[in-house]
C-alpha cells in the first residue's frame, strides 16, 4: 500500500526502515517516541495510524476496529474500560493533566488489545476466525492487487 510518510517528524528525520513500515505498529511507536523526546508525556492517539496486518480474518477485523474506536470520555474522567467507579477520582488544580494522562491511558490500552487481536488472528489458533481472510499485499477482502 502507497501511504506518504514525511521526511522529518516533529524536527526527526524518519529512518528508512521507519518509512518503510509507516503504517504499522513499530512505526506509531517510533512516533510516539519522538513526540516524547521533545518533552511532551502524552503522545497523540496512533491506533488510526496503524493499518491491520493482512491475512485477517472478518471478525478478528471488526473485534479490531471495536477496540480502535473506543475512546475516552473527558466527561465522566472514567478509567479503563469505561465503568463508573474509579478508585481514583479526578480531582485538584489541573484536571486537564488528568484528563490527558487518562486518554493516553486508554490509547495505549486499546491500541494492546487491537495488537491481541491480530496475534491471535494470525496465529490460526483461534476458533473464532472465519473463511475468509484479507489479502496480504492490499489488505481487502476483495483483492485489487492480484496477489
Amino acid at each position: 500500500m502507497n501511504v506518504p510518510v514525511p521526511q522529518t517528524y516533529l524536527g526527526r528525520p524518519v529512518p528508512e526502515h521507519i518509512a518503510a513500515g509507516w503504517r504499522t505498529w513499530d512505526g506509531a511507536a517510533w512516533r510516539q517516541m519522538a513526540y516524547r523526546s521533545t518533552n511532551r508525556l502524552n503522545p497523540p492517539d496512533q491506533r488510526f495510524s496503524v493499518l491491520p496486518p493482512g491475512g485477517m480474518c472478518v471478525p478478528h477485523l471488526e473485534m479490531r476496529r471495536g477496540y480502535r474506536d473506543m475512546h475516552f470520555n473527558p466527561v465522566s474522567g472514567d478509567r479503563w474500560p469505561g465503568v463508573p467507579g474509579s478508585p481514583f477520582t479526578i480531582v485538584g488544580p489541573d484536571l486537564s493533566a488528568a484528563r490527558e494522562w487518562r486518554r493516553a491511558e486508554w490509547d495505549e490500552r486499546a491500541s494492546e488489545q487491537m495488537r491481541a487481536i491480530e496475534e491471535m488472528c494470525l496465529s490460526g489458533r483461534s476458533s473464532q476466525c472465519g473463511e475468509a481472510r484479507t489479502c496480504e499485499g492490499c489488505r481487502l477482502l476483495a483483492c485489487r492487487c492480484g496477489q
